[in-house]
C-alpha cells in the first residue's frame, strides 16, 4: 500500500500585463509569500486539483491549467507544480477567505502579483520556490511565440 501523499503547487500566471506576474499570498507562518497548494483527492488529476486549489484558496474562477512543471519528492510527499493561466482583468490585490475542507479553511489570505524573475525563488516560502526555475523557463518559451 502506497502511503505517499500527493500535493500540487499552483503557479497562477497573469498574461494581461507587459511582463508576466505570479499570484502569491502573504504567508501566515514565515516572512515571504506562498502559492496556492494542497493535497490531491483520491483519483483526482493533477491539473484539476490545481484548478480546485486555486478556487478554494483565492476565489478566482476560470483559471486554466496550461503546463506541468515536473515533480519532486519531499519527505513523504510527491509534489507537482502546475502553471495556470489567470483570467484577464483581476484586481492588483485582494483578500479571500479559504473555502474547502482542508486545514486552511477559514483563513484569510492577502493576495498580490509578483513579477516572474530571478528574485521570485527567494521570495517564496515552504517549498513554493522549488519549481520557480522550471516556471521561468516554461513561461519564457510560452512568450517566445
Amino acid at each position: 500500500m502506497d502511503t505517499t501523499k500527493r500535493k500540487v503547487f499552483a503557479y497562477v500566471v497573469r498574461f494581461d500585463r507587459p511582463t508576466l506576474h505570479l499570484l502569491v499570498f502573504e504567508s501566515h507562518d514565515e516572512d515571504g509569500f506562498e502559492v496556492p497548494k494542497g493535497g490531491l483527492e483520491s483519483g483526482e488529476a493533477v491539473d484539476r486539483a490545481a484548478v480546485r486549489e486555486v478556487f478554494e484558496e483565492s476565489g478566482i474562477p476560470g483559471v486554466r491549467a496550461v503546463r506541468t512543471l515536473g515533480s519532486r519528492r519531499y519527505r513523504d510527499e510527491l509534489q507537482r507544480g502546475v502553471i495556470l493561466r489567470a483570467p484577464d482583468g483581476l484586481a492588483e490585490t485582494f483578500v479571500h477567505t479559504v473555502t474547502g475542507s482542508g486545514i486552511d479553511r477559514g483563513l484569510r489570505y492577502a493576495y498580490r502579483w509578483l513579477p516572474i524573475d530571478a528574485s521570485l525563488e527567494r521570495r517564496l516560502v515552504q517549498g513554493c520556490g522549488e519549481f520557480v526555475p522550471a516556471l521561468i523557463e516554461a513561461v519564457g518559451r510560452m512568450t517566445e511565440t
